[in-house]
């Protein structure tokens, strides 16, 4: 009888409790309907819809079973629209080389391996690569909740996998594989924000290779000096940010360059707090982006979400709202070409490798104006 009072009342409100799934609790989920996806859509505030959820989680906003997360932002409307950001046809490889570093910054990391194998007229390359030292695309297996760093406290999106086995263990499961990304087809809008022009435009110096917080409200001043309206995105956008990293390691000789990937890893970005939270959800980014090894300022920041101190933006977003984020996006390039044309939107293809149970993988980026 209580059960059926408190469906009632979550109907009331829009909600609905979805069927118990094996390993699964049962999960609080929005109704909605795909002609119509804002409808009923929650607030910063009312995250997440139940109070079991982990902090700021959107579970169910998109249905109980949902594995595509900030990406249901894309759809066919979307994509026909981002089409006219193609004005001149001009492309923009947004990729890094795989090994332009000389190692992965994250030390725990294997550098890639390139081996060529001849054949009878032909030859073949045979690759090892982790999928986070170069330009990357974050999926959703990639990172999850967690209250203290241990495996198993991991939580991940929408609650679809009960345990840490289920991502590397003998019970594996390929559900929020880079697949599912893959299937998608994330074919968007778009919307590079340049934090660096913008400081070099104040005359104000920092260092993108040290740690450095960027506040959301200075993202926000970003678009309104490069002329975008204060309400400048739309839902299934995807934001790149360019901090000024690589423009700075690109600066780097050989040994500086060395120097950097042994070093104790402090790099610019947004900080993790409630505003740059709040702001982010407002915006129904589909992905979000940046030149720097994170999106967040590293190390991760240690401020008030949800009520609770330690959260990164990597748990909120990959682990809570279900959006990938994209790092080490080469924008070099497109940048001054969007300067050139008074431009800060541009039409953007991504486009991960197809492998189930995939954690990340290279984003295939490329961006056209």
């Amino acid at each position: 009888m209580l059960l059926s009072i408190r469906s009632t009342a979550l109907l009331a409100i829009g909600l609905s409790t979805a069927t118990v799934l094996p390993d699964r609790k049962r999960l609080v989920s929005r109704q909605y309907d795909t002609s119509n996806p804002y409808a009923n859509w929650p607030s910063y505030a009312d995250l997440p819809l139940d109070s079991s959820y982990p902090t700021k989680a959107a579970w169910g906003v998109w249905g109980a079973d949902d594995v595509h997360g900030a990406l249901n932002h894309i759809t066919n409307d979307t994509r026909r629209q981002a089409a006219s950001e193609i004005q001149t046809g001009k492309a923009f490889n947004l990729n890094l080389e795989l090994s332009f570093m000389p190692r992965p910054i994250n030390g725990e990391r294997r550098p890639l391996v390139h081996l060529f194998q001849p054949g009878d007229g032909y030859t073949d390359d045979v690759m090892t690569i982790n999928t986070q030292m170069s330009t990357q695309f974050d999926g959703l297996r990639h990172f999850a909740y967690s209250t203290d760093g241990n495996s198993s406290t991991y939580q991940y999106y929408n609650d679809l996998i009960p345990d840490y086995d289920h991502v590397v263990g003998w019970n594996y499961t390929s559900v929020l594989g880079i697949q599912q990304a893959a299937e998608k087809g994330i074919a968007a809008r778009g919307v590079l924000l340049d934090y660096k022009a913008w400081m070099d435009a104040r005359n104000q110096t920092y260092n993108p290779l040290s740690t450095w917080s960027v506040h959301a409200s200075e993202l926000q001043q970003v678009a309104e000096w490069q002329g975008l309206p204060s309400n400048f995105s739309r839902p299934g956008d995807i934001l790149v940010v360019r901090f000024g990293w690589l423009a700075a390691y690109g600066q780097l000789n050989e040994t500086e360059k060395q120097e950097l990937v042994l070093g104790p890893g402090n790099y610019i970005g947004l900080i993790a707090n409630e505003e740059s939270a709040e702001w982010l959800w407002n915006q129904k980014f589909a992905i979000v982006g940046a030149d720097n090894p994170a999106f967040e300022e590293v190390p991760f920041s240690h401020e008030l979400i949800g009520g609770v101190y330690g959260r990164s933006l990597h748990q909120v977003m990959i682990s809570g709202w279900g959006q990938n984020i994209l790092e080490f996006i080469d924008c070099e390039k497109l940048a001054p070409a969007l300067r050139a044309q008074g431009r800060s939107t541009f039409f953007i293809t991504v486009q991960p490798v197809n492998k189930n149970g995939g954690i990340a993988s290279p984003p295939n980026a490329m961006a056209i104006i």
